[in-house]
């Protein structure tokens, strides 16, 4: 059963921890290495994504733009499944990548993965709202790991998300995770 609160939580570009943070996590049996790839290869997430099944990289700065993998520097549109009956986009950049993680890292490793709202191409200034979304891979010293997923929302339009989505996001969230750990516990990624 996952993890799960709104409580607030810092981002690398919301140190202060914005508004509001729909957040869950979970303990996986299976690589973190396993974890990373299934979330920086958007192409298998129809396979497992219930809440964002579909991307589509529209600038990839390398290794080139055929490519389904997050680097940093991308920018990319979420299909995003709100409810059954309401799907939006939403557009982002790539910001954090770390470095693959190995298998002989001392347990308590965090590995990040992050992205935050794309201003320009959602053509929403940032002053009004500001959101990044946080994957942290915590190797445990029993081969196991606890994924973290969270994204902070900040700013004045994001009261407005909050008192319309704030629930709706925090569900979806644990649905990430819960899907997330189904397909790397059965071994697809």
């Amino acid at each position: 059963m996952p993890q799960a609160s709104t409580t607030p939580r810092p981002t690398p570009s919301i140190p202060a921890g914005g508004l509001f943070s729909p957040y869950a996590s979970c303990s996986i049996h299976a690589s973190a290495l396993a974890i990373y790839n299934a979330i920086l290869n958007t192409s298998t997430w129809t396979d497992w994504n219930t809440f964002v099944p579909s991307v589509t990289i529209t600038h990839q700065p390398a290794p080139g733009p055929d490519t389904p993998t997050l680097t940093v520097g991308a920018a990319m549109t979420f299909k995003v499944h709100m409810t059954s009956t309401v799907t939006t986009i939403s557009k982002e950049l790539v910001t954090i990548v770390d470095a693959p993680p190995q298998e002989d890292h001392a347990a308590g490793t965090v590995t990040r993965i992050c992205w935050a709202i794309d201003h320009k191409g959602m053509m929403l200034p940032s002053f009004l709202m500001h959101a990044e979304r946080v994957n942290e891979i915590e190797q445990l010293a029993d081969g196991t790991c606890t994924y973290r997923t969270w994204e902070t929302f900040a700013g004045p339009v994001a009261r407005v998300v909050r008192w319309k989505y704030e629930s709706v996001l925090q569900a979806r969230f644990e649905d990430w995770v819960r899907d997330l750990k189904a397909f790397v516990e059965e071994g697809k990624s």
